[in-house]
């Protein structure tokens, strides 16, 4: 038989359910201890038992239901008001704003119960003396929501100017709230302004800004603020997820995916909250949710995706059209029963015109990645796309498009693969058949097409292609084709005598040109290059002597071959290959400075020719010389030069490459993380557009978070490296620790020290194998010190003792007596002084002995905090001490611990002259440091001149304060006096 609980068990189990998650689970508890508090008869912890009750539907689902355990409480107020203290008065009539504001979220209240109630809340306002602003507020969001303009306009205005007061809504509630009316009636730019405050962290509480983070996001993309609109997403859907009290703005997140071209992450989002599409609790909520989603799934028909998986519904799969149908339903029911209540049709209304948006752009890029399938079913823009190369606006004029690709094609331009592909797809349109020429120039575009992404058939393509064209008489084409033949035999893995067999024919192909043909030169150049790099490329493995040679043959024959077509004008971006070949070699060799010569010489001659899209690479590879180098500001001179020249030409992977290294040219000059930023998230974006987002793609997202990370935006950073880091820690060992560090970084910054410590822990095992184990020890320091900060002192205890070890085992003194320290602290906060002293005892002795900078300080800063250890344990003694955190492991700790023996239980006055004694040798050492650590000597000598006031030595203080003084002033070491200000306030308080 189960024991009804005492109402001590019941009040303990309210607070506990009172920090619990929001939802159905702290919902039920609730009502639980409900049930169980008015089973005792005491009607305090009834009234207890409701409030929590009543707090746990707000933040969930379930608004709806704060109605009956409300009316409850009503009676208990009617029945005896002076039941209720101060503090139960207040949350009574905060109440009924939950109240007021739940009604509008269920179709089945009556419109004239809510009347009736507003009229009661004003009613009894006025009868508490409280200000009419809650009320005109609660008056302004029910005309708002049924449509009454008039009077929403006149009962906004009454809430602006009515007197705030302690029933107003927190600043921040009312600013999201005035913001929307604004958006609502079209005013972007004055939503954008009311909302600032929310936005700049000016003002915010337990919802904000999650919530306003969500309504900016439209309306920054259609002011022109993308980038803050990316900012916003970033941060606020880190926010809000998995928060039953903000499924809206979870809807609002889906929306702005889908208007901004970033639908997989839309559906994603989608995928992390599909539980709460059928969830009936909130209808207002659901149809929030559910018409984000809505916004989604259209644009996802647009795009012909009806067939692609969505996400589960009602117990089982749905595709894209499926989910579609059933929640179109469902919201235009939802919508006409709002509608039926209101008497308008206000909110079918809305849901239409947020449904038949447009999309605002064609893609943001938001930095994230995404696993979805989706993004690599959407259709993705061409990196470059010819629109200003074409020089004809006729999109659908066939004639017109080829006449432009043969132009373009003959100079190699770039730009020809865009209108090749436009005429393919106007023919295909219009059903049109090309002539003969065209045709087998259309299948040489679908070959390049298949074969640059690695289809099988690439090689049968290019044979069909060279067939074709010897049939129409080009002899010229058909024989580049054979060269194309020969690289896809070595991509399909055909053997060498097969490769060099299909090489022979090619060059004699070529060779067999005209003398007056335009391209015989090129033809033959072209073969002879890849014959001179198929030798290196086919050779066979042999010692490190024959692979000597082999490449010396290499430079050799490239040489050579420059020489030879220097002068052909043709050949140019030929002659330029093999320079940047050569370069190649000259850099991996060690020969940086001749490796940069060639790859000039490579940039300006593809430049002279002409073909300035084909510099882009050259200038690429010297700029990434120059960051191998050291050489960061030369090195962003040389990617920006190669952006201009590739820009809009060249495709996505390559502008990717070149985009990533201007970044972290960028991001190794201080202070330039903004723009650093900028580029490493086009980067990403290029790689994504390429199909590379979990290879070259991850990479430029690390780069994106340690540059968000750099400028203080450690959700963005966060958000983005999450969502890279399954890819990342395939990438190697290196980027896989530098990548769980920057995340662990960026969450401590957010106050999640347990998920920082995990990924420190994470980073130290994948270290732990390494034969250099700093990176294991400083991951195992910096573990333990977020386990510290998460209150778990036994797991921070195993850290810093794995990471005392580690630091041993390598000879570093320093991170040894720092870790020491810190766990000293640790054991302080268990009460246990004794041990923490022996702690401080052993990390004196890492550090004792030699002359080092370095050591003098370790053994001044151990000096201090065992000082301070000492004092803080006659403060415990005494019954003045508090609980305090553990400190920085090279800062000097206050209010150090609590509770326990100080020293051995020694009298106090001794235990401080132990002390003083350690604070005059710290002293001493920061003084001998100079100004590098005159902050800490200040800290030193402003505790040991009040542990002498303790001593009754107040002489003794007050000149060691000025004297301290006298020394600064006279140093200029303190420029801005900040330390003089300091320890004159000391003097003034030691004196008076």
């Amino acid at each position: 038989m189960t024991t009804a609980p005492t109402p001590d068990e019941i009040r303990r189990a309210l607070w506990e359910n009172r920090s619990a998650p929001g939802g159905l689970l702290r919902n039920a508890r609730g009502e639980e201890l409900v049930a169980a508090a008015e089973a005792t008869g005491d009607r305090d912890l009834l009234r207890a038992a409701l409030f929590g009750l009543i707090q746990a539907y707000e933040y969930s689902t379930e608004r709806g239901k704060m109605m009956v355990p409300f009316a409850r409480l009503m009676r208990e107020w009617d029945d005896d008001p002076s039941a209720f203290d101060a503090h139960d008065t207040h949350t009574f009539h905060w109440l009924f704003k939950w109240v007021s504001s739940g009604m509008l979220t269920l179709p089945e209240m009556p419109l004239a119960t809510m009347e009736k109630w507003l009229a009661e809340m004003e009613r009894r306002y006025r009868t508490a003396g409280h200000s009419e602003r809650a009320v005109r507020q609660a008056e302004f969001e029910l005309a708002d929501h049924v449509g009454d303009g008039p009077r929403a306009a006149t009962a906004f205005a009454a809430w602006i100017a009515a007197e705030r007061d302690t029933m107003a809504n927190c600043h921040a509630c009312e600013l999201n709230d005035q913001g929307m009316y604004r958006m609502d009636l079209g005013d972007d730019e004055s939503a954008l302004a009311t909302w600032a405050p929310v936005l700049d962290g000016t003002s915010s509480c337990m919802e904000e800004p999650h919530r306003v983070l969500a309504h900016s996001l439209l309306p920054l993309v259609r002011t022109g603020r993308a980038d803050d609109a990316r900012a916003h997403h970033l941060r606020g859907y880190r926010m809000a997820k998995g928060n039953e009290s903000l499924l809206a703005s979870i809807g609002k997140h889906i929306e702005f995916c889908a208007l901004t071209g970033n639908e997989a992450r839309g559906l994603e989002i989608l995928a992390e909250h599909a539980a709460h599409l059928d969830n009936e609790g909130n209808p207002w909520t659901r149809l929030e949710l559910c018409g984000g989603t809505l916004v989604l799934l259209r644009r996802l028909l647009a795009l012909g995706l009806a067939e692609a998986p969505a996400v589960p519904y009602a117990g089982r799969p749905h595709t894209v059209g499926e989910l579609h149908d059933a929640l179109d339903a469902v919201t235009a029911s939802l919508a006409a029963a709002f509608d039926r209540r209101n008497g308008t049709d206000t909110v079918s209304s809305w849901l239409r015109h947020r449904l038949e948006a447009a999309p605002l752009t064609d893609r943001l890029p938001l930095g994230v990645g995404t696993a979805h399938p989706l993004a690599a079913a959407r259709p993705a823009p061409a990196a470059g796309t010819a629109a200003d190369a074409t020089g004809t606006g006729a999109a659908d004029d066939v004639a017109a498009l080829v006449a432009r690709a043969r132009e373009l094609r003959a100079t190699g331009h770039p730009g020809a693969t865009a209108l090749w592909e436009r005429a393919g797809a106007v023919l295909e349109r219009t059903g049109e058949e090309p002539d003969r020429v065209l045709a087998v120039e259309l299948a040489e575009h679908r070959a390049l097409t298949a074969a640059r992404a690695g289809a099988g058939d690439a090689r049968a393509r290019f044979e069909e292609v060279a067939a074709g064209y010897r049939a129409v008489g080009d002899e010229n084409r058909a024989a580049l084709n054979d060269l194309r033949i020969v690289y896809a035999a070595l991509d399909a893995g055909a053997a060498p005598d097969e490769v060099f067999r299909l090489l022979d024919a090619a060059d004699a192909a070529a060779g067999a040109l005209g003398d007056g043909l335009p391209h015989r030169t090129r033809r033959i150049a072209t073969a002879a290059l890849t014959r001179a790099k198929l030798a290196v490329v086919l050779a066979p493995d042999g010692d490190d002597e024959g692979h000597e040679q082999a490449h010396a043959r290499f430079d050799e024959a490239l040489t050579a071959f420059a020489e030879r077509y220097a002068s052909a004008a043709d050949v140019a971006d030929l002659v330029a290959e093999a320079e940047q070949i050569r370069a190649d070699q000259a850099w991996q060799s060690g020969f940086p400075d001749a490796a940069d010569a060639l790859y000039a010489s490579a940039a300006h001659r593809t430049t002279e020719a002409g073909r300035p899209w084909d510099a882009a690479e050259p200038l690429a590879r010297r700029a990434q010389l120059r960051m191998a180098l050291g050489r960061p500001d030369e090195a962003e001179e040389f990617a920006r030069a190669a952006l201009g020249a590739g820009e809009g030409l060249i495709e996505g992977e390559r502008l990717g490459r070149i985009r990533l290294t201007l970044a972290e040219a960028v991001l190794a000059q201080d202070g330039r993380e903004a723009e650093g930023a900028e580029h490493a998230l086009e980067a990403a974006h290029w790689f994504d557009e390429a199909g590379q987002a979990d290879g070259p793609g991850a990479y430029a997202r690390l780069t994106l978070a340690q540059a968000y990370a750099g400028a203080g935006r450690a959700a963005e950073a966060a958000e983005v490296l999450e969502s890279a880091l399954p890819a990342l820690t395939g990438h190697g060992e290196d980027t896989a620790v530098r990548a769980r560090d920057t995340l662990a970084r960026c969450l401590r910054d957010l106050g999640d020290h347990r998920g920082a410590a995990e990924q420190y822990l994470l980073a130290a095992d994948v270290a732990k194998g390494w034969d250099d184990d700093r990176p294991h020890a400083q991951a195992a320091t910096l573990a333990a010190e977020s386990l510290a900060a998460a209150g778990m002192d036994d797991e921070a205890g195993a850290a810093y003792r794995r990471a005392i070890d580690l630091w041993r085992a390598v000879g570093e003194a320093v991170p040894v007596a720092r870790a020491l320290r810190s766990l000293a602290w640790l054991q302080v906060r268990r009460g246990e002084w004794g041990a923490a002293r022996d702690l401080m005892d052993e990390a004196f002795a890492a550090v004792a002995d030699g002359d080092a900078p370095a050591l003098l300080l370790e053994r001044a800063r151990t000096w201090t905090q065992t000082a301070e250890l000492l004092l803080d344990g006659v403060e415990a003694d005494d019954g003045d001490a508090e609980d305090g955190e553990v400190p920085s492991d090279d800062g000097v700790p206050s209010d150090g611990g609590a509770g326990g023996q100080a020293a051995g239980g020694e009298p106090a006055a001794g235990v401080r002259r132990d002390a003083l004694a350690l604070l005059d040798r710290a002293d001493a050492a920061f003084a001998a440091l100079g100004a590098a650590a005159l902050e800490e000597r200040v800290r030193c000598a402003v505790r040991a001149a009040w542990t002498e006031s303790e001593l009754d030595l107040a002489t003794e203080a007050a000149g060691r304060v000025r004297s301290l003084m006298a020394e600064i002033s006279a140093s200029g070491d303190d420029p801005d006096g900040t330390l003089h200000s300091r320890l004159e306030r000391t003097l003034e308080h030691l004196t008076s």
